[in-house]
């Protein structure tokens, strides 16, 4: 589907986070190399990379979001947040608030997983790929964070004319946490678990004694591979399931008349559009590239072995990471022309 200015608010997405990764590895470079980091310098590097990041994000949204307000081209379906109305319009002193939130909570993540994994110090190579990873991340939750504040009601009406967004673009979406979200997570966890004892018993990693305990074996970096095509193959069939479900509802409630906005892009529309087929070739992607990067994760940090618990908690996070591209090579494949019409030939 064609996507004209009306894009809003996330036409500047991939500049702001390319922008602060870029700067934040340059900050490793020059501090860490060659070296690596240890523990409590990944605390201090966590304050340093908040305020980088919260500063160049929130010049790039505020500056963009200005000129596009001034040009009447504010939207306004957006989630109305009394939270975010109650926090200053000024970006100085938003970006204040938001450098010491996600300071926080960039802090406290990183502390976890260093202390989880047992990581007193990583050599440059893992922190340079950590890095870019937790960067990455959160560069995206401050952006939306900086357009969800200025998207609001309170400043966004006073900045120019606002208009409805049309059928088929990406509206502005609510980047606070819901307890849904919190229950999916625990739900995810442990269905990793169940999959863990179930995948354990059948191919060696766990063990049942005759009185009836469950010995679970760590996991090694020679068995890894095989859970990786297993797991590529429970992820694939589940994420292209949901995202082609969604997107074949908004198709069949959207105006008919979505087609004629829809464009053809060859990067996604060789892709099949029967579902069975779909799965397939996705499933087959995350299964090669899941045996491949599993063992080379351990590899790099070092780790010969997993414990259970570890492992439960390393694979919801890889699937958390994973499943964000192939959702978005599904939701382009979905938005192309061909397959909203064989969508609604399916439906008449």
């Amino acid at each position: 589907m064609k996507m004209k200015n009306n894009r809003l608010p996330y036409i500047d997405n991939a500049k702001a986070v390319l922008l602060t990764v870029a700067i934040n590895l340059g900050v490793v470079f020059i501090f860490n190399w060659p070296h690596g980091i240890t523990y409590h310098e990944v605390l201090w590097d966590s304050i340093i990379c908040a305020i980088i990041t919260t500063i160049i994000n929130m010049w790039v949204v505020f500056s963009r979001l200005k000129k596009l307000g001034a040009s009447g081209q504010m939207p306004i379906q957006v989630p109305v947040s009394r939270l975010m109305q109650r926090l200053p319009k000024n970006p100085f002193l938003l970006g204040a608030i938001y450098a010491a939130v996600f300071a926080l909570l960039t802090i406290g993540i990183n502390a976890l997983i260093f202390k989880f994994f047992g990581f007193e110090n990583i050599t440059f190579a893992p922190w340079v790929v950590y890095k870019l990873i937790y960067a990455t991340v959160l560069s995206i939750k401050i952006v939306e964070f900086c357009i969800f504040r200025y998207v609001q009601p309170d400043w966004a009406s006073a900045q120019g004319g606002r208009r409805e967004v049309e059928a088929g673009v990406i509206h502005v979406i609510n980047p606070l946490p819901k307890i849904s979200v919190f229950k999916e997570m625990f739900g995810s966890v442990t269905l990793n678990i169940a999959m863990n004892v179930i995948l354990g018993a059948l191919l060696g990693g766990a063990k049942i004694e005759p009185d009836g305990c469950v010995v679970i074996y760590p996991t090694t970096v020679e068995g890894i591979p095989i859970t990786g095509v297993v797991f590529g193959l429970i992820v694939g069939v589940l994420v292209t399931n949901g995202v082609v479900k969604a997107m074949k509802a908004t198709i069949l409630s959207s105006d008919p008349a979505i087609l004629e906005t829809a464009t053809t892009d060859k990067r996604f529309s060789w892709m099949p559009k029967r579902l069975g087929a779909l799965m397939c070739i996705c499933a087959l992607c995350v299964m090669i590239f899941s045996a491949v990067v599993l063992p080379s994760i351990l590899h790099l940090f070092g780790k010969s072995a997993l414990n259970f618990y570890q492992f439960s908690i390393f694979i919801t996070i890889y699937a958390t990471l994973v499943s964000k591209p192939i959702s978005y090579v599904l939701i382009k494949r979905c938005s192309q022309a061909d397959y909203i019409r064989f969508v609604q030939k399916e439906r008449s």
